[in-house]
Parts: structure tokens; sequence; C-alpha cells
């Protein structure tokens, strides 16, 4: 019996005699359009997907685990809640897709458009972000522990309460993003651009933050003890309530010591 693969309206898109994982890979191999595809809850784990036209899909609570997505097109796609781990997404489009609640650890993102993407609460530890585009995304509550984000865009996302203990995010563009109470402890932020951040109530702790700009960034009740600030830039920063114990601040541009606070 063939299984058929329809988009959103109901209208068939695809059909195939076999299961829903033999018709995928027909149509792969076919290079068929499966925009707007209905496929809520599938197994797809371990499936070959490379190249794949699956923009504006419905994925929700799909099994993706350990499957290949390099280049695929899932702009403006649903995968709600669906499992990713261990995936390749290596250079995928994924502009304005939503991702919240999903499993992404241990996945290859390198290169990957994620502008404007829903990304909340994500579990994303461990991933490989170099380079990839978050520009506007909203990852508030996620875990991107441990991390590689070197040389990553993002600018204006929303990064309130994530969790960047210990990842790489040398090179990164923060520029406006809101990183407010993130924890950041142990984390690499050499060369990064935080400039028009919001950082309020941030744990930099023991953070090697060496050249970081910080112009104009609201750093009030940050947290700085024991971080590398080597040559980072404070110019007309917030410092309210900040604090610095143990920092090196050797040759620190436009540090104004916060007040202390009263007895």
């Amino acid at each position: 019996m063939p299984t058929q693969i329809k988009n959103k309206e109901g209208t068939e898109l695809f059909s195939h005699e076999g299961d829903l994982r033999e018709a995928l890979e027909a149509a792969a191999a076919a290079r068929v359009d499966l925009t707007k595809a209905v496929l809520d809850g599938a197994d797809l784990s371990g499936m070959d997907l490379e190249d794949m036209n699956l923009r504006q899909v419905s994925l929700r609570g799909a099994n993706l685990r350990g499957s290949s997505l390099e280049n695929v097109n899932l702009a403006g796609a649903n995968l709600h809640e669906a499992q990713l781990r261990g995936s390749n997404l290596e250079r995928a489009d994924m502009r304005e897709v939503v991702l919240a609640g999903c499993n992404l650890e241990g996945c290859n993102l390198e290169g990957a458009r994620l502008v404007g993407a829903n990304l909340v609460g994500i579990n994303a530890q461990g991933s490989n972000l170099e380079g990839a585009d978050l520009a506007r995304a909203n990852l508030e509550g996620a875990n991107l522990e441990g991390c590689n984000l070197e040389d990553a865009r993002m600018s204006e996302a929303n990064l309130t309460r994530v969790n960047l203990r210990r990842s790489n995010l040398e090179g990164v563009d923060l520029d406006g993003a809101n990183l407010t109470r993130a924890d950041l402890r142990s984390a690499n932020l050499e060369k990064a651009d935080l400039r028009d951040c919001r950082l309020e109530g941030a744990n930099l702790r023991e953070a090697n933050l060496e050249r970081v700009q910080f112009d104009r960034a609201n750093l009030t009740n940050a947290c700085f003890d024991s971080s590398n600030l080597e040559r980072a830039s404070f110019s007309a920063a917030t410092l309210t309530g900040a604090t610095f114990h143990n920092a090196n601040l050797d040759r620190v541009k436009g540090f104004i010591p916060p007040e202390p606070e009263p007895p």
C-alpha cells in the first residue's frame, strides 16, 4: 500500500510504495519539494535528508536523532519538542524555525542560519554552532553548556537565563543581545562584541573576557569575579552593583569602578 505525504491543506505531495521512511528516501532521491508537509511524530532517526526542501514542514515531536540534514531547507518549519540529538545540520537554512523544547545535544550546526528562530528551552549541550547565524533568535532558558559558538552571529538575540558555562564564544557578535541572568562561568569570550548588551545579573566568574567590547552595555549586578578582562573596553557601560573581585583589569579601557555599596 502506498504511503502518501500530504501538506497542511491535505494535498498530496508525494506517494510511494512502502513505509514513510522509504517514501522519504524516494522523495529525497527524486528531489521532491515537500514544502508544508505534515510529518508530526515521524521516526526519521538516522535518515539521510541532505539538500531536501522541507520549508514550513510540521515535524512536531518527530525523532530525527542522528539524521543528516546538511544543507536542508527548514525555514519556517515547526519542530517543537523534536528529538535531534547527534544530528548533522551543517549549513541548514532554519530561519524563523520553531525548535522550542528540542533536544539538540551534540549536534553539528556549523554555519546554520537560525535568524529569528524560536529556540526557547532547547538542550544543545556540547553542540557545534561555529559561524552560525542566530541574530534575533529567542534562546531564553536554553542549555548551551560546553558549546562551540566561535564567530557566531547572535546580535539582538534573547539569551535571558541561558546556560553558557564553559562554552567557546571567541569572536562572537552579541551586539544588542539580552543576556540578563545568563550563566557564563568559565566561558571563553575573547574578542567578542557585547556592545549595547544587557547583562544584568549575569555570572561571568572566571570567564576569559580578553579584548571584549562592553561599550554602552548594562552590567548592573553582573559578577566578573576572577575573570580575565585584559584590554577589555567599558566605555559608557553601566556598572552599578557589578563585582570584580580578583579580576584581571590590566590595560582595561573606559573602566570606572562601581561605587561600593553602603554599609
